[in-house]
Order: C-alpha cells, then sequence, then structure tokens
C-alpha cells in the first residue's frame, strides 16, 4: 500500500485504523470530555433537545480532556435517557413500550437485567478486526428461521424450539461489563465487539459500562440494526465501528424469514442515518442465501452502491440450514448456497465497484 494513497479499506475505515494506531481517542471517551447539564427529572423532550444541540461537540474535539468528577457529561445524558427509555422500552423498531424495569418482558425477552452468555478473542471475525474482544448478549430482536445462535438469542424468550439446549448465562452490570472489556483489551483485543443474539436489548447496560471504562479502545456494534431512531441517536456518538447484517433486499423475505414487519424500510433508514453521520465507519455484512440472488443480493448490492457507496462489505457465504429449517419447514432454503450463487454476487459486487475483497 502506498503511504500517498492508501487503500480503500484504510479510507472507508478511517477512524478505526487511527484510534487501533493510538492516534485518535475513542469517541465514548470523547463524550465525557463534554459537560452536559440537565435534570434528572426534567421530561425526555427536554433531554433530547440537550442531547441534540451537545452531541455534535464529540466530533470537534480529538484530544485526551477531564471533567470534574461533579460535572455530568454528554455520555451521563445518554446513559440517563437510556434508563428512562426502559420505562416504556423503545430501543428497537418493535417498540413494544413494555416497563422492562418492572420485569416486562418485550419482543427480546430481557428485563432491565442483562446476561452474556460469553466473553473471548475472536479469531473468526473480519480481518480487520481481530483479534476482537467479543461479548455474546442473551435475547434478540429477531425471529430468524434459519438462525445459527439459536442457544443465545433464544434465552428469555417464551418458546424455545425442539428443546434447545440453553447455555449458561453470567449476569452484568456497568462495572463488571467495562472490567470484562478492559480484561479484553489487556489480552489484545482490537476491539470491545458488543454482539449476541442481539446487543440492542442491553444499550442500557453497555452505556452505562462506559462511565467505568478507561481505555481508548474501539467500541464495535455487532447487530441486526434494527434499532428505534432514538436507540441509534444514543448509540452513535459513542461507537466506532458499526458491523451490521443486511440479511435481505425486500420487506417480504424479511417478513417470512425473520419475522420482522418493515425489514428493508427500518434497515435502510438506519443505514442511511448511520453513514450520513460522523460517526461513518461501517462494515456490512450480507449473508447470501440460497435462491435470493435476485430477490435480496444483486438489490441490496445497488443499494449500497448508490446510497452509501463509501462502506466495506462483507459478502458471506457460511450459510446452512439450521433452527427452523427442515425438508418440511421453508424446504426452499433447506440447503447450503451453490458455487455457483457465490459467484454470481461477487461478480455483481465487481460490477458495482464495491470494497468486498478486503473482508470477504
Amino acid at each position: 500500500m502506498s503511504e500517498k494513497m492508501p487503500s480503500r479499506l484504510h479510507r472507508y475505515l478511517k477512524h478505526y485504523y487511527a484510534l487501533i494506531d493510538n492516534q485518535t481517542v475513542a469517541l465514548y471517551l470523547r463524550c465525557k470530555f463534554i459537560p452536559a447539564t440537565f435534570d434528572l427529572e426534567s421530561s425526555l423532550d427536554i433531554l433530547w433537545e440537550i442531547h441534540r444541540r451537545i452531541a455534535p461537540e464529540v466530533y470537534q474535539i480529538d484530544e485526551f480532556r477531564s471533567l470534574p468528577p461533579t460535572v455530568q457529561s454528554l455520555l451521563d445524558l445518554k446513559i440517563h435517557i437510556g434508563r428512562r427509555m426502559l420505562l416504556s422500552c423503545n430501543f428497537c423498531n418493535h417498540k413494544c413500550k413494555v416497563d422492562r424495569t418492572a420485569g416486562g418482558l418485550g419482543y427480546c425477552g430481557q428485563s432491565d437485567r442483562s446476561y452474556i452468555s460469553s466473553a473471548f478473542l475472536h479469531m473468526g471475525e473480519e480481518a480487520p478486526l481481530v483479534p476482537s474482544g467479543t461479548i455474546f448478549f442473551n435475547g434478540c430482536t429477531f425471529d430468524c428461521a434459519f438462525c445459527q445462535n439459536f442457544d443465545i438469542s433464544s434465552r428469555g424468550k417464551k418458546k424455545i424450539i425442539n428443546g434447545a439446549k440453553i447455555l449458561r448465562a453470567q449476569e452484568v452490570d456497568g462495572p463488571s461489563l467495562a472490567s470484562l472489556a478492559t480484561a479484553l483489551h489487556n489480552q489484545g483485543a482490537r476491539n470491545i465487539n458488543y454482539v449476541g443474539g442481539d446487543p440492542t436489548p442491553h444499550l442500557h447496560t453497555i452505556l452505562n459500562s462506559m462511565k467505568f471504562l478507561k481505555e481508548n479502545v474501539c467500541q464495535l456494534w455487532n447487530s441486526n440494526l434494527y434499532l428505534s431512531e432514538n436507540a441509534l441517536w444514543l448509540l452513535m456518538d459513542v461507537i466506532d465501528v458499526w458491523l451490521p447484517d443486511l440479511k435481505y433486499g425486500n420487506n417480504d423475505c424479511g417478513q417470512k424469514y425473520s419475522g420482522i414487519s418493515q425489514y428493508w424500510d427500518i434497515l435502510t433508514r438506519n443505514l442511511t442515518l448511520l453513514y450520513n453521520h460522523g460517526s461513518k465507519n461501517i462494515i456490512i455484512r450480507h449473508l447470501v442465501m440460497p435462491g435470493h440472488i435476485e430477490c435480496c443480493t444483486k438489490p441490496l448490492l445497488s443499494w449500497i452502491a448508490r446510497e452509501i457507496p463509501h462502506v466495506v462489505i462483507n459478502i458471506m457465504g457460511q450459510y446452512h440450514p439450521d433452527y427452523k429449517v427442515s425438508a418440511d419447514n421453508f424446504p426452499e432454503i433447506n440447503r447450503r448456497v451453490t458455487s455457483a450463487e457465490m459467484k454470481s454476487a461477487y461478480d455483481y459486487a465487481d460490477q458495482l465497484n464495491l470494497e468486498y475483497r478486503s473482508v470477504s
């Protein structure tokens, strides 16, 4: 790679590479440097107005600072808003509106207590991300028919398919999650990778953990990205790299295979918000599904090339039938993807001049 002309991968992930080289400051740390004056009893509307006014300052600083311990910060404001949102939860776009602080369970099956199934250095992520300090949270905002992590994602939900074994879970709060993240960073993790299941139901605990975390380490959101706009705004100034799934190229397939209404509408809305925001360092994962090249893969690659071209895409071929998929249930996807289908996906990405080979 020429020093004068960095690769597209490095250009598209500029903040990430600067961060792992310790040449810039993680976004969550910058939030700690920004004072925020707010009343804990104020309405959410007032709190959001304060948030909208001061959040842009995150992208105007790039040096370590400090605030007196008695002064509230932008991070404190985000933590408080997140906790208030739990009273009528709308973290994800299901917007169940249950009071999770009173034990209410939404679609995700989670209360206000957070549980993880594992935390370890992962060497199987995209090459630029390894070793990745992955923390697997329980519960999920989707119910994908072919889920390959159903033992994690199903925990807390009312039904378990085929008597699936549920892994033991470890409860975490802000301080203990920060300790796990610090330990992973000390072991050599390039990033702290919040995944699952899906991390979205645990947004409040993750934000709170950043209050206790001190390392200048990349915060990575590994998610289906079916967040509400408010949840996305809370995260956009603390997450350094985004690793969202983009499974389907239309609403119908999202409804059929993941039980999600308006899948395409919500995912493209959220990806556009991210892309146009200051935190734009995005690696999209697309799992190629059998028989879905024309209805999903090509339309979504075309949309990326047209609307958010400066992102990295991992075009994945590891789909295999799992969870609810069988010869009787969803038989049309009861097979692996063929080499011809993968070649078609790669050829189309080449035609669109997308950056995928560096991570696929």
